[in-house]
């Protein structure tokens, strides 16, 4: 299982990670994982083409930290979230984002 948590402060995103495999299909033909990492991956891209310095972040495992909490940045990962969320609605069995308020 895909496991997201997400670190809220005054809802705006302080902090996100995710680990595991979703474990739906064998790697590389697992589209579970292939979304939760697409997603990730194009926002962090995104965030970074307009301020590389807004977001730290490293991968596998994945962590990413909120540095400016600028509009465009919390607005990118709350989308992003959004999409983990849908990922959830169809394959809960394979991933679980988890939201905790600072």
């Amino acid at each position: 299982m895909i496991l997201v948590n997400v670190k809220r402060n005054n809802g705006i995103i302080e902090e996100i990670k995710a680990k595991g495999h979703a474990m739906y299909d064998v790697y590389g033909k697992d589209v579970v994982c292939a979304g939760v990492s697409s997603s990730l991956i194009t926002t962090v891209n995104a965030i970074i083409s307009f301020d590389e310095s807004s977001i730290i972040y490293k991968e596998n495992p994945f962590e990413l930290i909120n540095v400016k909490k600028d509009q465009i940045t919390n607005k990118l990962l709350d989308n992003l979230i959004e999409m983990l969320k849908e990922i959830q609605k169809q394959y809960g069995k394979n991933i679980k984002v988890k939201e905790e308020n600072l």
